[in-house]
């Protein structure tokens, strides 16, 4: 593989291109990220001669022009990309009679453009045979050096596999930036995940992880202090030390000081927001599993108080807006105002059982909230008009939030859509209301629109023009629906296999299609469903 490092000052330029770029499909890997000539010239003499070198112009301390200077008096073959903007464009032809392959404008610069040129030099590094001759790669620091760090501590963290006289020889042997004198232990969570994995086309999660690991690694770099590593798809560790502090306010400042970095980047990179638990000061490397359970804990309070904020064990919890929230909820009229006096005392009581369960962990929190959710399903209409509710599940919804006031706003507008919908389709025909009950009845069975019609005694293209006029879907579409909570159901109150459940349920035997309209209507498959709802949100015990 061909090595590579990007030297520029503005960090997200530097992050996003390392991040958004496949450099294995070049043959390329990046070994540094560097923010100046300096870093980069000497990175050069201490850890060998890469066989590309990206840069931009003007940085400070030793510029784009003075470091393809040095580079050249040393090394021919290196080759070279100059990052520039429109006003610099003298300086790059001043540059590409020193060597320099190609430019890249940074304003204008797209993915395709970067490829294109990342192919032509590495044709001109496979035609001059740029690796043979250097003498230097051996120094370089494994590529996998990243994962083998994360490995160890995941290992010692979690499963007590190292002793922490061994951790200690794993620090000082690979250099890392944690002493064992006060240490502080940082959880990170991504807020609202799936949503940036949505907004950026991230199926896997590949690019949102290289760019979250890229930016943590290049704030704790500049702060000189503490490691980071991935944990899972929406946790992440920082490990940070302080040995050249002595006071613990000191210590707390500058703990904040680096979060505050890391939440106003991932802003401006992602428009997003993180949530941090932070434990308090102990030192000696036996404390670091300590450390990470009490910072675990205090996450875990973002469930209450909202995303985007970091929290501790000493905060004081603070539920008055929840309880604000619930009462708003509690006296919301509409509501009220269709329900009978019976149903109103039931709403009252269920209510007072969520308020009286804030105390509690987040996953009893989320199924009293999941109950709740189906009484107004179940009990907002007559028994024969139960259906209709169906068409407005939020549950899906409640399913992808993080804290509890993300899901009592989720809760509030269901309310209110199912007020408007019942004004709406308060008086159903009579057609379509024995169309449903046979639904109901028959949804186990292999039951087509002719069978239903002629069980109403409609026509084909009738039946099937009512459903579109009254319930706003097809017959099909309120079938595969209603067959997916039935499913839903199964799948959180039974052991059965998911491809059992799909036959139990009336999909036909063939697994694939039950699985695929199962995750458009939940955005998971039935085995990710049965987790999530079984198991809660990670972390949450």
């Amino acid at each position: 593989m061909y090595k590579v490092i990007i030297v520029e000052d503005e960090m997200l330029v530097r992050i996003g291109m390392k991040s958004s770029v496949d450099w294995s499909k070049f043959g390329m890997e990046v070994a540094a990220d560097l923010p100046d000539g300096q870093a980069a010239w000497d990175y050069c003499l201490n850890e060998g001669y890469p066989d590309l070198i990206i840069t931009d112009i003007r940085m400070p301390r030793m510029d784009g022009m003075k470091l393809i200077s040095n580079v050249r008096e040393h090394n021919k073959t290196i080759r070279i990309v100059v990052l520039s903007c429109l006003e610099e464009f003298q300086l790059v032809r001043q540059a590409m009679t020193n060597g320099v392959s190609n430019y890249i404008l940074k304003l204008t610069m797209t993915e395709e453009e970067i490829e294109g040129v990342l192919e032509g030099v590495r044709k001109e590094l496979d035609e001059q045979g740029a690796s043979a001759y250097r003498q230097d790669r051996d120094q370089l620091i494994p590529v996998n050096m990243e994962l083998i760090k994360e490995k160890y501590l995941k290992d010692f963290l979690f499963y007590g596999i190292y002793s922490a006289e061994e951790l200690e020889q794993f620090v000082l042997h690979n250099r890392l930036r944690l002493s064992p004198a006060r240490m502080v232990v940082c959880s990170m969570e991504v807020d609202s995940y799936f949503e940036l994995k949505d907004k950026f086309q991230d199926e896997h999660g590949h690019l949102i992880k290289m760019t979250l690991l890229n930016i943590l690694y290049e704030i704790t770099t500049s702060y000189k202090r503490g490691e980071a590593i991935f944990v899972d798809e929406t946790h992440y560790l920082l490990l940070l030390s302080f040995d050249d502090l002595l006071s613990e306010q000191k210590i707390l400042q500058e703990t904040h000081t680096i979060l505050n970095t890391i939440q106003e980047v991932i802003h401006t990179y992602f428009n997003g927001s993180v949530s941090f638990g932070i434990s308090g000061i102990q030192s000696g490397y036996s404390s670091l599993r300590r450390l990470y359970s009490e910072s675990g804990r205090a996450l875990a309070r973002k469930f209450t108080r909202g995303p985007g904020q970091k929290h501790t064990m000493v905060d004081s919890a603070d539920l008055s807006e929840i309880h604000a929230h619930i009462e708003k909820i509690r006296k919301y009229s509409p509501l009220r105002s269709i329900l009978s006096p019976m149903k109103q005392q039931e709403y009252d009581e269920y209510l007072d059982l969520f308020s009286d369960s804030l105390s509690e962990d987040k996953k009893s929190i989320r199924i009293i909230l999941y109950q709740f959710i189906q009484w107004i399903s179940t009990n907002l209409y007559d028994d024969s008009q139960n259906e209709k509710t169906l068409l407005f599940s939020r549950t899906e919804l409640l399913d992808k939030c993080d804290t509890l006031p993300e899901m009592l706003g989720q809760v509030s507008e269901y309310l209110y859509t199912v007020v408007e919908q019942s004004r709406t389709y308060l008086h159903m025909s009579s057609e379509i209301s024995k169309a449903l009950q046979y639904i109901k009845q028959n949804y186990d069975q292999n039951i087509s629109l002719q069978q239903v019609a002629d069980h109403v005694s409609l026509s084909f293209g009738y039946l099937s023009n009512l459903f579109k006029k009254e319930l706003q879907i097809t017959f099909i579409e309120y079938l595969n629906l209603y067959r997916i909570e039935r499913a839903k159901e199964l799948l959180t109150r039974t052991h059965l296999k998911s491809y059992d459940i799909a036959v139990k349920v009336g999909f036909s035997p063939e697994y694939t299609y039950f699985s695929k309209v199962f995750k458009k209507v939940t955005g998971l498959n039935p085995n990710e469903y049965r987790r999530q709802r079984l198991t809660g949100a990670r972390g949450a015990e």
